[in-house]
Formats: structure tokens, C-alpha cells, sequence
């Protein structure tokens, strides 16, 4: 089959869109420039899909964000080329770039506290019989209120160190805790010379409260990275999120950074090809005695996950989201009361633009869910 012609996008339309709200930005902070940050958001998300499409989504991603972006630039009833016809287009892109905003932010910046991997069991058995009953039970948890009755803090996090060699993934530290509970964990690990330090278990797409909201907004960030036939509807939502694809384990320090979107963006530099930065795999002596008991070794984390989430990474920082987030946080953590003069209405506009219910795209206009089944879309 001939390949495709690429669609092609009417840059200057989103740059003159980048100037418009530029111009009329009140305030320079960006907490208060929504709608710069949507246009900036379309800008980078554009940028990134086209110079990192090596991945096995190619540039299904660039394509579909084309198609989203033509559609904004569809209007009726304005001359052709007029100040109304510009706004109109305008108007439409920044909807739009504020839903990626929304998305990103729901599925990829989390403020929830981890469960610590603790022991809470009075009397720890052996290295080797509390390995033996992790790999027997190796199952992703069900919720994580049934992980919780685990002898070692959530299922989940335990399963995903055993995976790991009770190391971080990135650093290759060792677990601070679980060296002070197996003496034999702690030859180990002075035998090797490597450090030890507190080690969290993240989740590549976030374990949100709100799951109707995250529920929706993954289901699109997948459904544009071609993404929906390999993560089928409910696949990463709810409960779900604890299978061990969508699971790292990694410093206390780099948790922080990575599950508030705060980590340099280079952190997430995901490449198919060697020479890579890091090698993920299943420990060796996990691998064989998973076998040994006729089971599957936990799967490592997601590549396409990962390469999905450093996408959104990068343009949440180059368009100032991660910023406007951090700033909205500190400063609503410090207004009690609205002030009298307005000051504080930009504030508390931004903050409510990033909560409203999720919106789908119709012809280029964000329309809510409770409207789509108004008008029957």
C-alpha cells in the first residue's frame, strides 16, 4: 500500500492564536493565562508527536491531533478571512488545548500518598519463605483495600519490588526496609556496594480518586496514541491500575518528582533502540522461581506506557501546565476568601476550568457529556 500523504496544519493559524491571548493576557503569571498554555499545549503536543516517532505509534498520534486541530478551523456564518472568523477559530483551539490540559493532568499528576512498603507482620518469616508466598500469591490485588491486609504493606508495591530485586529501577538502590528486615537482602546489597534509600511504587498512569473523570481521560489519551485495541475500555481504570505493566518502582526522592509531573523533562527520554539508559528486567532469581512454582514472572513495566507518558510530560512543562498546577496549588492552600477587588477571580477561574467534567470534541467544539446526550452525539 502507498503511504499516506501527512495532513497538513496551518501553522500560523495556532501562532497568530499564541499572539492573540498573548496580547491580552492580564496578568504575566500563568496561572492566569489559560489560554495561552491551551494553544502552547497544541503547539508542543504537535512538536513532540512529529520529532518522537520512532516509537511503534508512529505518527498516529500527529494524524489524529491534525484531524482535531482542521476541525477547529471549520466555522459557519463569518466572512472568510475576517477578525470573526479568526476569533471564532481562536476560540476553538484554546477549548481544545485546554481538554489536552485537563487530560494530562487528571491521568499523570497525582497528589495521592503511596502506601508505604513497610513490614507489619509481628513475626516476618525468611527471605526465602516470604518470596516463596509473594510469587505464590502473584496476582494483581483485586483493590487495594484487599492489598492492604498483606503481611507487607500492599500487595501490589511488594510484588512490584520482588520484580525489581527490591532495588529501584532507576538507580539500582536497594530498599531501605526491606535490607533492615533479611539479613540476607542486606549482604547482598553491601556485597554489591549499592546504596540504600527509601523506594516507593509509582503508577505509570496515576491511581486518581476521581475515577469517572480519570476514567474518560485515559480512555482518550490512549484512544489517541492508537492505543485502544491494546488497553481495551477499563483495562487501566479503577482497580486495574495495580497490574504490574502500569507499575515502577523507584526512589522516594524521584516518586515526588514523577508523580507531580515536576521531573525534568529529559528524565523521560524513552528510546526503543540501544543504546538505552536504562535496562528493565525481571530479577533472575524472581524469574527462575516463578518458574520453579509453574508461574508467570510479573510483567515489567509498559514501554508504551512509559513513551505515552513522557510525551505529556514534556509538553506539560514546555507549555508552563506543570507551572500554572504548582502555582494554583501554593496559592489556593493560602486564600481562604475571595478577595473584594476580583484579584482572585483569574485564580479561581483557572482552578475551575481544570475540574470541569470531561468533554468530548464535535466539528472542533468541546461539547460536555450531559450536552453530547442532549443532542444526541
Amino acid at each position: 500500500m502507498p503511504p499516506q500523504s501527512l495532513p497538513v496544519i496551518d501553522a500560523p493559524t495556532i501562532l497568530r492564536a499564541e499572539a492573540a491571548t498573548a496580547n491580552v493576557a492580564p496578568k504575566p503569571d500563568p496561572k492566569h493565562n489559560n489560554n495561552l498554555i491551551a494553544v502552547r499545549v497544541l503547539g508542543f503536543l504537535l512538536q513532540d508527536f512529529w520529532q518522537h516517532n520512532a516509537h511503534s505509534f508512529g505518527l498516529i498520534p500527529y494524524r489524529r491531533l491534525c484531524q482535531e486541530i482542521t476541525s477547529c478551523l471549520r466555522v459557519q456564518d463569518v466572512v472568510v478571512g475576517s477578525e470573526d472568523e479568526a476569533k471564532k477559530q481562536n476560540d476553538k483551539l484554546y477549548n481544545l488545548g485546554l481538554l489536552y490540559r485537563n487530560r494530562m493532568m487528571r491521568v499523570f499528576r497525582s497528589n495521592i500518598s503511596p502506601l508505604a512498603a513497610t513490614l507489619e507482620h509481628p513475626s516476618p518469616p525468611s527471605f526465602e519463605q516470604f518470596n516463596e508466598r509473594i510469587i505464590a500469591s502473584m496476582e494483581t490485588p483485586k483493590s487495594t483495600s484487599d492489598a492492604r491486609k498483606h503481611l507487607y504493606g500492599s500487595l501490589a508495591i511488594v510484588q512490584a519490588l520482588l520484580r525489581d530485586g527490591y532495588r529501584c529501577m532507576l538507580t539500582g538502590v536497594f530498599d531501605y526496609y526491606s535490607c533492615k528486615e533479611f539479613p540476607e537482602l542486606r549482604t547482598l546489597a553491601t556485597a554489591s556496594g549499592a546504596k540504600r534509600g527509601i523506594l516507593k511504587c509509582a503508577h505509570i498512569f496515576s491511581d486518581s480518586v476521581n475515577k469517572e473523570d480519570y476514567a474518560a481521560s485515559a480512555t482518550d489519551i490512549l484512544t489517541m496514541f492508537g492505543l485502544e485495541a491494546t488497553y481495551k475500555e477499563g483495562s487501566l481504570i479503577g482497580d486495574n491500575v495495580n497490574q504490574h505493566s502500569n507499575l515502577i518502582t523507584m526512589l522516594d526522592g524521584i516518586y515526588t518528582l514523577f508523580n507531580r509531573l515536576n521531573s525534568d523533562p529529559e528524565f523521560f527520554a524513552v528510546v526503543n533502540a540501544p543504546p538505552r539508559r536504562v535496562t528493565f528486567a525481571v530479577d533472575p532469581d524472581v524469574a527462575a522461581a516463578c518458574k520453579a512454582q509453574g508461574k508467570d514472572a510479573p510483567r515489567l513495566p509498559s514501554p508504551a506506557l512509559l513513551a505515552v507518558r513522557a510525551a505529556c510530560s514534556r509538553v506539560a512543562h514546555m507549555a508552563g501546565a506543570v507551572e500554572q498546577a504548582d502555582q494554583i496549588v501554593r496559592e489556593l492552600e493560602d486564600i481562604s476568601v475571595l478577595a473584594e477587588d476580583g484579584s482572585t477571580a483569574d485564580l479561581f477561574t483557572s482552578r475551575l476550568l481544570q475540574l470541569l467534567p470531561r468533554t468530548s470534541i464535535r466539528g472542533g467544539a468541546p461539547v460536555t457529556d450531559d450536552d453530547s446526550q442532549n443532542q444526541g452525539v
